[in-house]
């Protein structure tokens, strides 16, 4: 009967003789293309040349390729790889360029200097642990987002056979003080928000009055609702097809992305209310043809949502609303919503969350002083005009 092979990265008896001066140690290392190969190393005693060969058969790889990786494989060359499969999902258009700059910048700030010299056969729960630890004390949003950054590495190299579990998955949980309530904004804050852009020189000109009646007639993010184009909206069905979204990506500019994982156009339809359509239909006659954006710079393109948060920040600071940011407005329809009775899964829907618990947790303020019951969003501004907040109709 035949002997049996050496299994896959290990290696037979070690041998040491005399050679010279000093001495020499050999043995047969299965490679991981299946080839048993000698491997030598000298010393000038036979316990150095024999420590020699361990060190060598450790660090042992097959010839392959720069992507190859193993146990012996430092951390910090596996992240490099785990980020260009991200970077690969940015070019594909099924991951945010966002989130390639924040796993980057948590990479180079947080993880490499903890654990970018260790090799992969190293990386375990308890290093990983200690690491999130130190971590946090300096940033507990930092050490969920290392968390997140680790395990996609840990995944990477477990995809490559150089590790059997994420060691991750047995990390303790990241501790934090408890989550602020939502930020709402009343009708009164509302009025008085409206009444700020629409008396500011810099306001009007950035367009801040009239995106923000449609980021509280959609509920959509800043940057949906900059890249909506006339082609989305259908001005006698008095909807809007939210498909876009605009972001910058470092080294490329800004680029207008699907703003669903399908791209399918239709997947998020949300009717508007009558105020809403006014606003539309005022800006379509004073746009004109030939300019696609609902929202277009001074040369007829997208606005840039940096820029526009920073003109957003530099009128509010004017404004006596203390707290308020351009997601305030996506929270505050998000709350309208459910103060009346509108269930949680529809206003998901609304807001495009993938999870209702995302909606239910993180964007339902609670004990707002203007419960309304009947025809939700058309009375938000009041039905009468944006700053006449009437009664509610009632729901036949």
């Amino acid at each position: 009967m035949p002997r049996p092979p050496l299994p896959i990265g290990s290696y037979g008896k070690i041998t040491a003789w005399r050679d010279g001066s000093g001495w020499l140690a050999r043995t047969k290392f299965r490679d991981f293309d299946g080839v048993a190969r000698l491997v030598k190393r000298s010393g000038k005693s036979r316990a150095a040349a024999e420590r020699a060969l361990r060190a060598a058969l450790v660090e042992r790889q097959a010839p392959a390729a720069e992507s190859d990786v193993t146990p012996a494989t430092k951390f910090g060359k596996v992240a490099d790889l785990w980020i260009a499969d991200v970077e690969r999902a940015v070019d594909a258009g099924t991951r945010s360029p966002g989130t390639l700059d924040t796993y980057r910048s948590i990479l180079r700030r947080h993880v490499r200097p903890a654990l970018g010299e260790l090799r992969i056969r190293e990386v375990t729960t308890p290093a990983v642990d200690r690491a999130l630890s130190v971590i946090s004390k300096r940033s507990v949003s930092g050490a969920r987002t290392s968390k997140i950054v680790i395990s996609g590495t840990m995944r990477y190299a477990a995809r490559h056979g150089a590790v059997t579990v994420n060691p991750v998955r047995e990390v303790g949980r990241i501790e934090s003080t408890p989550r602020r309530q939502p930020r709402s904004l009343s009708a009164d804050e509302r009025r008085e928000w409206l009444a700020a852009v629409e008396s500011s020189r810099k306001a009007r000109d950035w367009d801040l009055a009239d995106l923000t009646r449609m980021m509280l007639a959609t509920g959509c993010r800043i940057g949906e609702c900059l890249a909506i184009g006339w082609a989305d909206v259908d001005l006698d069905d008095a909807t809007v097809d939210v498909c876009w979204r605009l972001v910058r990506r470092t080294g490329v500019g800004l680029q207008r992305m699907p703003s669903t994982k399908s791209g399918r156009k239709g997947e998020r339809l949300i009717p508007l209310p009558s105020w809403a359509m006014t606003m539309l239909k005022r800006r379509r006659l004073a746009i004109g043809p030939g300019v696609e954006a609902v929202f277009p710079d001074s040369l007829g393109g997208w606005r840039d949502p940096s820029n526009v948060r920073r003109v957003w920040r530099e009128v509010q600071a004017e404004s006596e609303i203390a707290g308020f940011v351009t997601h305030t407005l996506r929270k505050t329809v998000a709350s309208f919503l459910d103060d009346a009775d509108v269930s949680t899964r529809k206003i998901s829907d609304q807001l495009g969350h993938a999870k209702v618990s995302m909606t239910q947790d993180r964007y339902l303020g609670r004990r707002l002083t203007d419960r309304q019951t009947a025809d939700v969003l058309e009375n938000l501004l009041g039905s009468g005009g944006p700053d006449d907040e009437k009664s509610p109709k009632s729901v036949p």
